[in-house]
């Protein structure tokens, strides 16, 4: 398949393929991500495209199956907060330290993309403003700001709710 042949069989479906990702993933710039991936990956297997009977539907779950796949590894990273959870502590202390973490879960979800990306990326990655300005492009100001507001939206919420 050529560069055309391709532009004329897949690119009519983009804004469908961006419309699945937004729906999953609930954020653009992912969407975006995913949106590029699939295309690439689509590119990639152009000579069997000529094979599929239905374009529109391979693109939809070519898509779909990828922000499937963003989704899933964004879960293990919230996931493997839990290993700091030390296996040798009491029963109870375990317990309470597992409420803790799935408390504070609840209060990163209901943050901002944004915001939720950038307290991730400090909290579990330990990473510093200046690296996660360059990680998603967002000034080393506003990752600070993003910061700040993260927090505060946690230390409000885990008030609210649970009177910590």
């Amino acid at each position: 398949m050529t560069e055309k042949e391709f532009k004329d069989t897949v690119m009519p479906h983009h804004t469908m393929m961006l419309a699945e990702a937004m729906r999953l993933l609930k954020n653009r710039d992912e969407a975006l991500d995913c949106l590029q991936d699939a295309v690439t990956s689509l590119w990639k297997l152009r000579r069997e495209l000529r094979k599929v009977s239905n374009i529109k539907a391979y693109c939809l779950k070519s898509v779909t199956n990828r922000a499937l796949e963003m989704i899933r590894q964004q879960h293990i990273s919230y996931s493997e907060s839990d290993k700091d959870i030390p296996s040798d502590v009491s029963s109870n202390t375990s317990v309470e330290r597992r409420e803790s973490v799935a408390i504070l879960r609840k209060a990163i979800q209901l943050l901002p993309d944004n915001e939720r990306k950038v307290v991730l990326m400090k909290a579990l990655n330990g990473m510093s403003s200046e690296e996660i300005s360059e990680a998603t492009g967002f000034s080393t100001a506003n990752v600070r700001v993003l910061l700040h507001r993260g927090r505060k939206r946690i230390k409000d919420y885990l008030k609210k709710y649970y009177g910590l």
